[in-house]
């Protein structure tokens, strides 16, 4: 997340530990603030559109009208994990600012999240990648953890992300090949909900799969 007017409202969420389920393919309709679909809760739309299943999620915020202007969108599950490791499919199809986009605006994907400003993010980028934390203590709330210029994220095009918790080691991978392994010793955050996340772009998120998380 950027430092900008930031157009979305946010909401704390406490949910348990759960453990894997089945998926659902029903299609639901148009998704509001706060609501609660399956195994998704909606935190904000951005003004914009949400929609999905237990399987898929699309996100599309209202397109920013200038450059100081930000529009998100946050959908993350209604269950918490300790530890997990998960995949999930990310496809940015388009960047919907109205004026030239910035890279970061694509899809993300979010995990051990408390809240709207505590919680690890990977963003997949058209010149790279990026690993942050956002954390009140850093200015604009965010701090990069580690970036990279290769491989590169081209709009379009199916992603699969891996997160991969060995406490106190996180590894994120994309389509196989590692990006970082990270290990944060700064007030890690250790648990939390899992979220799919965009700035100014519409995203499809598919098949979040939970492959294995710890008790307790």
């Amino acid at each position: 997340m950027r430092t900008s007017l930031f157009l979305g409202a946010a909401i704390l969420l406490v949910g348990s530990i759960a453990v894997p389920v089945g998926l659902s393919q029903r299609d639901t309709g148009p998704w509001s603030d706060g609501e609660v679909h399956g195994r998704w809760t909606v935190m904000y739309t951005g003004d914009g559109e949400a929609s999905g299943n237990d399987d898929e999620v699309v996100l599309q915020p209202k397109s920013a009208a200038s450059a100081d202007i930000t529009h998100a969108g946050l959908v993350h599950t209604a269950s918490s994990y300790m530890d997990p490791t998960f995949e999930v499919t990310v496809h940015t199809e388009a960047q919907v600012r109205n004026g030239p986009p910035n890279d970061w605006e694509v899809g993300w994907v979010l995990w051990n999240l408390r809240d709207d400003e505590h919680f690890y993010a990977v963003a997949l980028k058209p010149n790279g990648w990026e690993i942050s934390k956002q954390d009140p203590a850093y200015p604009g709330n965010q701090r990069f953890i580690t970036t990279g210029a290769e491989p590169k994220f081209p709009i379009g095009h199916d992603y699969r992300v891996r997160v991969k918790h060995d406490w106190p080691r996180m590894t994120v991978s994309v389509d196989g090949r590692e990006l970082a392994t990270i290990t944060d010793d700064e007030r890690p955050y250790r648990g939390g909900t899992i979220g799919l996340y965009t700035e100014d772009a519409r995203v499809r998120f598919t098949h979040l799969d939970i492959l294995h998380a710890a008790s307790g």
